[in-house]
Protein backbone atom coordinates (compact mmCIF):
# COMPACT_ATOMS: atom_id res chain seq x y z
CA UNK A 1 0.00 0.00 0.00
CA UNK A 2 1.01 3.43 -0.81
CA UNK A 3 1.32 6.19 2.09
CA UNK A 4 0.32 8.91 0.15
CA UNK A 5 -3.21 6.38 -0.62
CA UNK A 6 -3.49 3.90 2.59
CA UNK A 7 -6.65 2.38 0.20
CA UNK A 8 -4.70 1.85 -2.77
CA UNK A 9 -2.28 -0.90 -3.94
CA UNK A 10 1.12 -0.84 -4.45
CA UNK A 11 2.83 1.12 -7.20
CA UNK A 12 4.83 -2.38 -7.74
CA UNK A 13 1.97 -4.59 -7.32
CA UNK A 14 0.63 -2.56 -9.74
CA UNK A 15 3.30 -2.34 -11.92
CA UNK A 16 3.46 -6.38 -11.47
CA UNK A 17 -0.04 -6.68 -12.99
CA UNK A 18 0.37 -4.35 -16.03
CA UNK A 19 3.25 -6.29 -16.95
CA UNK A 20 2.01 -9.91 -17.08
CA UNK A 21 -1.06 -8.20 -18.62
CA UNK A 22 1.17 -7.46 -21.20
CA UNK A 23 2.56 -10.27 -21.58
CA UNK A 24 -0.45 -12.38 -21.31
CA UNK A 25 -2.59 -10.56 -22.95
CA UNK A 26 -0.85 -8.27 -25.70
CA UNK A 27 2.33 -10.33 -26.11
CA UNK A 28 0.66 -13.13 -28.04
CA UNK A 29 -0.82 -10.94 -30.47
CA UNK A 30 1.86 -9.32 -31.74
CA UNK A 31 4.90 -10.48 -33.73
CA UNK A 32 8.25 -8.90 -35.52
CA UNK A 33 9.39 -5.61 -33.83
CA UNK A 34 6.27 -4.55 -32.47
CA UNK A 35 6.19 -8.19 -30.19
CA UNK A 36 10.32 -7.12 -29.75
CA UNK A 37 9.20 -3.73 -28.54
CA UNK A 38 6.89 -4.78 -26.03
CA UNK A 39 9.14 -7.80 -24.49
CA UNK A 40 11.94 -5.03 -23.97
CA UNK A 41 9.21 -2.51 -22.09
CA UNK A 42 8.17 -5.69 -20.07
CA UNK A 43 11.59 -6.20 -19.25
CA UNK A 44 12.53 -2.96 -18.44
CA UNK A 45 9.00 -3.27 -15.95
CA UNK A 46 10.53 -6.29 -14.47
CA UNK A 47 14.41 -4.47 -13.64
CA UNK A 48 12.35 -1.95 -11.99
CA UNK A 49 10.07 -4.15 -10.06
CA UNK A 50 13.35 -5.60 -8.64
CA UNK A 51 14.73 -2.28 -8.18
CA UNK A 52 12.10 -1.22 -6.09
CA UNK A 53 11.96 -5.05 -4.14
CA UNK A 54 15.36 -4.72 -3.36
CA UNK A 55 15.37 -1.12 -2.45
CA UNK A 56 15.71 -1.54 0.98
CA UNK A 57 18.77 -4.54 1.39
CA UNK A 58 20.48 -2.18 -1.77
CA UNK A 59 20.23 0.96 0.58
CA UNK A 60 21.50 -1.31 3.71
CA UNK A 61 24.60 -2.76 2.33
CA UNK A 62 25.53 0.56 0.75
CA UNK A 63 25.46 2.26 3.90
CA UNK A 64 27.61 -0.85 5.46
CA UNK A 65 30.04 0.52 2.60
CA UNK A 66 30.06 4.13 3.96
CA UNK A 67 30.12 2.96 7.46
CA UNK A 68 33.73 1.29 6.67
CA UNK A 69 34.88 4.19 4.92
CA UNK A 70 33.80 6.68 7.63
CA UNK A 71 35.59 5.01 9.66
CA UNK A 72 38.43 5.08 7.91
CA UNK A 73 38.06 8.75 7.06
CA UNK A 74 37.42 7.96 3.66
CA UNK A 75 33.62 9.17 2.86
CA UNK A 76 30.44 10.18 5.17
CA UNK A 77 27.06 8.96 4.63
CA UNK A 78 25.08 11.00 1.88
CA UNK A 79 28.16 12.54 0.64
CA UNK A 80 28.30 12.19 -3.11
CA UNK A 81 31.76 11.66 -3.85
CA UNK A 82 31.51 8.59 -1.77
CA UNK A 83 32.10 6.23 -4.84
CA UNK A 84 35.22 7.74 -5.80
CA UNK A 85 36.38 7.84 -2.22
CA UNK A 86 35.93 4.44 -2.34
CA UNK A 87 37.94 3.95 -5.52
CA UNK A 88 40.40 5.68 -4.21
CA UNK A 89 40.81 4.03 -1.25
CA UNK A 90 40.93 0.38 -2.52
CA UNK A 91 43.46 1.62 -5.45
CA UNK A 92 46.00 2.94 -2.56
CA UNK A 93 45.42 -0.28 -0.99
CA UNK A 94 44.20 1.19 2.15
CA UNK A 95 41.14 -1.20 2.19
CA UNK A 96 43.10 -4.59 1.59
CA UNK A 97 42.12 -7.12 3.97
CA UNK A 98 39.15 -5.23 5.25
CA UNK A 99 36.56 -8.03 5.52
CA UNK A 100 33.62 -6.00 6.45
CA UNK A 101 34.21 -3.79 3.34
CA UNK A 102 34.43 -6.68 0.90
CA UNK A 103 31.36 -8.17 2.47
CA UNK A 104 29.38 -4.95 1.83
CA UNK A 105 30.62 -4.75 -2.00
CA UNK A 106 29.88 -8.35 -2.15
CA UNK A 107 25.84 -8.33 -0.99
CA UNK A 108 26.19 -4.77 -3.35
CA UNK A 109 26.92 -7.05 -6.48
CA UNK A 110 25.30 -9.69 -5.61
CA UNK A 111 22.02 -7.12 -5.28
CA UNK A 112 22.79 -5.34 -8.42
CA UNK A 113 22.73 -8.69 -10.21
CA UNK A 114 19.69 -10.14 -8.86
CA UNK A 115 18.09 -6.52 -9.95
CA UNK A 116 19.53 -6.53 -13.61
CA UNK A 117 19.32 -9.98 -14.35
CA UNK A 118 16.00 -11.73 -14.87
CA UNK A 119 15.21 -14.68 -12.46
CA UNK A 120 14.59 -18.30 -14.16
Amino acid sequence: MSAAFPDAPAGAALLAVARQSLLDEVAPALSGRQRYVLLMAANAMGIVLREIEQEGAAAEAWARVLGVLSAEGDATEGDAAAPAALVAAIRAGRCDGDAALHAALVDTTRIAASIWKAPG
